[in-house]
């Protein structure tokens, strides 16, 4: 994957649509992954249940709790 950082990423995301950038992304650093690429079509299908689901799951794996750490990623954004 291309190296960017946090800071060139969120300039990435004000400059341009998100959703294209992260399908991009995506595209671009993922193209051989099926699991990347069925969140992708998720994402491009608007299954939004699909994708929390799996965002609850992966980050429940982690031992994080996936509402926090969207509440922090939010944050995150606001303050940039």
């Amino acid at each position: 994957m291309n190296n960017l950082n946090a800071t060139q990423l969120l300039n990435t995301l004000k400059s341009g649509n998100p959703q294209t950038v992260a399908t991009q992304i995506i595209q671009q650093n993922f193209s051989s992954d099926p699991m990347m690429q069925n969140l992708l079509k998720m994402a491009q299908n608007g299954d939004e249940q699909g994708l929390r689901q799996f965002a609850t799951q992966f980050f429940s794996s982690q031992g994080r709790d996936f509402n926090s750490e969207m509440n922090s990623f939010l944050s995150t954004l606001k303050n940039s």
